[in-house]
């Protein structure tokens, strides 16, 4: 690791707001309405939301790169705590409905900079295995979040979710401004005096053969990770029959083995093709997916729970340094921003393509529309990457 001091900051930075984001998030719906928000009061925050990761990401993104990590980390983690804390003293449904707004254009700009910041703690030979340990961070969090949550939610109620999420806001703002070091205000990318906040600059970088791969499978992972999250429940409760804890179980696999894989494959990742290793996360998961249905009795399930978890690791790190070598060439905090618009708009078609289709075909075509979704995404991005050789091939890094 090139600077273990700066990664251990973006480690615990990362790990408190996604940990306070994920204790919200899960009673979110829940607290609108318990505000009376109902109908289009109702969905319009989720809505918002949504579209503003979508639509603002490539924009904080390339401020990102324009006006430094140090100084967009700063503005991301004060909006969150600004969000935070007009979500504990407010309880108007219009404001909460900003301030939904304001928290996508934060998570539009967070990401970004935390990768761009990963990349220089990094270095260029390490970048596998740094963004597999660093998205423990996240993924251990938002695993822990709904638990803790509930509790919160049972001592304290919705007062209790709100003030912790402030107080891990504060406390990821206050390890950033110790902690990230000034010499950084200038920016880490290459490519940041040429970043652009135009829409066709971004454009011109999404349609760069590598990085329009990367595009196409991380929108395809998008639409098959919202069509399991919205359709796997019916399916376990509808047909199978399942418990309340053998669901709860089933949908935690998942997660469970990518958080224990994480470090692990991420150092594969930089001794082997990254090119081949999304390849192959991407069609496995893809084909794991057409087995649902067939699947009888709660430990088929659970299987293929954790086998979907191990297929979609092996993916998980190598996306990420590939996305990091886009960095280099593109500017990191445009090229991360323009791959989380793909990957939110991959979140908010997938549920609305299912719906018609259960609607239409039934619960079983939703999960082999996500099958294919993944193998095409998978195809295109070979193609679109046919003449790349995935980096760090030729060596493996000592621990």
């Amino acid at each position: 690791m090139k600077n273990g001091k700066l990664f251990k900051s973006l480690f615990l930075i990362n790990f408190a707001t996604s940990l306070g984001f994920g204790i919200a998030d899960a009673f979110f719906s829940t607290y609108l309405f318990s505000l009376g928000g109902r109908g289009i009061l109702l969905g319009l925050p989720l809505l918002l939301f949504s579209l503003s990761k979508i639509l603002f990401s490539p924009v904080m993104g390339a401020c990102v790169d324009r006006f430094g990590p140090r100084a967009a980390v700063t503005f991301s983690l004060a909006l969150y705590l600004l969000v935070s804390l007009g979500y504990l003293f407010s309880s108007d449904l219009m404001l909460i409905t900003a301030l939904r707004l304001i928290q996508g254009v934060a998570c539009a700009m967070f990401r970004p900079v935390m990768l761009s910041l990963l990349g220089a703690a990094s270095g260029t030979k390490g970048e596998g295995r740094a963004a597999g340990t660093f998205d423990i961070s996240f993924y251990l969090a938002i695993g822990v979040g709904p638990v803790l949550g509930g509790v919160l939610h049972d001592l304290w109620g919705f007062y209790g979710i709100f003030a912790s999420l402030a107080l891990l806001c504060l406390l990821a703002l206050a390890v950033a401004l110790r902690c990230i070091p000034s010499a950084l205000c200038g920016g880490t990318s290459s490519g940041k005096d040429k970043a652009s906040l135009t829409l066709p600059a971004a454009i011109e970088v999404a349609r760069h053969g590598a990085m329009g791969g990367l595009l196409v499978f991380i929108f395809g992972r998008g639409c098959g990770i919202s069509l399991l999250a919205g359709f796997l429940p019916i399916l376990l409760n509808a047909r199978l029959g399942l418990t309340g804890t053998q669901t709860g179980l089933v949908l935690a696999s998942s997660t469970l083995v990518i958080t224990t894989l994480l470090r692990p494959v991420g150092r594969l990742s930089d001794c082997r093709s990254r090119k081949a290793l999304v390849l192959l996360g991407g069609i496995s998961v893809s084909l794991l997916y057409f087995m649902i249905p067939a699947a009888h009795g709660f430990h088929q399930v659970l299987m293929l729970g954790g086998g979907i978890g191990f297929c979609s690791v092996l993916s998980q790190p190598a996306s990420t340094a590939l996305l990091l070598e886009q960095g280099e060439r593109h500017g990191t905090g445009l090229a991360v921003g323009i791959f989380n618009a793909a990957l939110n708009l991959g979140f908010l078609v997938g549920p609305l393509f299912g719906g018609w289709l259960q609607s239409r075909f039934g619960l079983t075509s939703v999960f082999y529309a996500a099958g294919w979704i993944g193998l095409a995404a998978a195809v295109l991005f070979a193609a679109s990457t046919l003449k790349k050789e995935g980096t760090g091939s030729a060596r493996c890094l000592s621990p």
